[in-house]
């Protein structure tokens, strides 16, 4: 018997009876899941929950019964699927590494009992360990791939969060260094400059207004950035009203400007407050960049004692 004709068999033979499985699988699923609160309140955010696993679930049953260069295509693309879906719970930050493991056994298992089943209730005479030899690479394929997707997203979540400020969204100060090296090690003979800011008055404001204003104050001041500078990407809160900015393709002359266009915004948004900066550019080759930072710090402390004795 060809192979093409064998496939045709068995869809003929078992294909009703493993797609009849498939609400069955989702039923025995939510069974099994209702119990835990973490699911249900993704459940209540995601309601396409189950629709999507009834298509994830048909797709799979499609696949079973597909010629054997069709289903090594229909495997590349659904193990692409498999991660992307990975990625989207991980951000949807519902669950636990345990809960995740739970869940995907769970619609794993629920699926083997009922397609195993299935397949021992249709009377026939075909051999239909192809089939379970395929739901089994299919199941742990989409398995492995889910968990790739995730657990590389909740890598990356991790890593940003130990690099960015809770408060701002900036990057924090333990980032700027490697930002820094690799940024010299790229832009070869085009400046980088950093231009080091400080909020003038913000004590008062934290004493006068109460430090909620102060942190929105400093909330804000990330979005006033992306206004001015919208491709900008090296900016750090150093700490409290502290920061940094690494521009590059930008001279000392050009970051005061945007300094001072930062000056105005800030000074719109909230007329109690301004800032002061110092600025100072790299050179091409390797630095001890706590040098010049320390120069720019200098600057700005210049800077800010010429606004006091203007004031």
């Amino acid at each position: 018997m060809k192979q093409a004709d064998s496939w045709r068999d068995l869809k003929n033979a078992f294909s009703s009876n493993l797609r009849a499985t498939i609400p069955v699988v989702i039923d025995d699923h939510l069974e099994e899941m209702k119990g835990i609160k973490e699911f249900n309140s993704y459940i209540e955010h995601f309601p396409d929950y189950a629709n999507n696993l009834s298509l994830t679930l048909n797709q799979s049953c499609h696949a079973l019964f597909m010629s054997e260069d069709d289903y090594q295509a229909f495997i590349n693309l659904y193990d692409k699927e498999a991660i992307e879906v990975g990625i989207a719970f991980a951000k949807s930050n519902y669950f636990t590494i345990e809960l995740m493991l739970h869940l995907t056994h769970s619609t794993r298992m629920c699926s083997i009992r009922r397609v195993l089943e299935a397949l021992s209730k249709v009377e026939t005479n075909l051999d239909h360990s192809l089939l379970v030899e395929r739901f089994f690479d299919i199941t742990n394929k989409r398995q492995n791939a889910f968990f790739q997707g995730y657990i590389a997203e909740q890598n990356k979540m991790l890593k940003n969060q130990s690099i960015t400020d809770p408060l701002t969204t900036l990057y924090n100060r333990r980032y700027f260094y490697p930002y820094i090296e690799k940024k010299l090690a790229h832009q070869k003979n085009r400046p980088i400059t950093l231009l080091l800011i400080d909020f003038n008055n913000f004590k008062d404001i934290n004493d006068q207004l109460g430090h909620r204003e102060g942190d929105r104050l400093l909330k804000n001041f990330s979005e006033l950035l992306w206004n001015i500078r919208p491709s900008f990407d090296g900016a750090f809160r150093f700490g409290g009203d502290e920061f940094v900015l690494a521009i590059t393709d930008c001279t000392e002359a050009m970051a005061e400007k945007v300094a001072l266009d930062l000056d105005h915004a800030i000074k719109r948004f909230h007329p109690e407050t301004s800032i002061s900066f110092g600025v100072i550019q790299l050179p091409a080759e390797r630095v001890n960049v706590d040098e010049y930072l320390n120069m720019a710090d200098k600057r700005m402390y210049e800077n800010k004692t010429k606004r006091h004795h203007h004031q």
